[in-house]
């Protein structure tokens, strides 16, 4: 008797902790899903994993990268003009940069509309910081990456990104 109780007790608690549990919203999902292909576009793009990083991007005409400092702006404008500019860098300097513990993105904001997604956060790379914009678009029921702006701290030396290597 003792025993019937006891299972009773203990599939009556279980059951009231896996229907209490909240589901994600459709909303939370989709955030959850854009910093996921964010985290993984910037881990492709530090390890020169050129195969997985072009995986992560709208292949497009109108796919923009924009990176300003105070010492200027670079733009690519259109899919094949910013795969050339990758695929030259990852050319010249082969050798995956550190990524695990070194860069850290923080105060993420979104707003998702359908198919479509706007997403700002601040990354800190050892101690530099920029100012992240991205632009998602869902293609096969995948977020992509259509546009990224960066926008690096007035502090920072007075050197262009692209005179370093794009940092992303």
């Amino acid at each position: 008797m003792f025993r019937i109780a006891f299972i009773t007790a203990l599939f009556i608690a279980s059951s009231s902790v896996a229907f209490g549990q909240k589901s994600a919203s459709p909303e939370e999902m989709a955030t959850k899903a854009i910093k996921e292909v964010i985290e993984e576009e910037s881990r492709a793009f530090w390890a020169r994993d050129f195969k997985n990083w072009q995986k992560l991007w709208v292949h497009e005409p109108y796919v923009v990268w924009t990176a300003a400092s105070n010492t200027g702006v670079r733009q690519f404008y259109g899919w094949d003009s910013w795969k050339e500019e990758v695929e030259s860098l990852f050319k010249e300097s082969p050798d995956p940069i550190p990524y695990d513990g070194d860069v850290k993105k923080y105060n993420f904001n979104f707003r998702v509309y359908g198919d479509g997604a706007w997403v700002s956060f601040e990354q800190d790379n050892k101690g530099t910081t920029t100012y992240e914009t991205r632009i998602l678009e869902k293609h096969g029921g995948k977020w992509k990456i259509a546009a990224v702006q960066l926008f690096f701290n007035a502090n920072e030396p007075e050197v262009m990104p692209a005179e370093e290597g794009v940092n992303e």
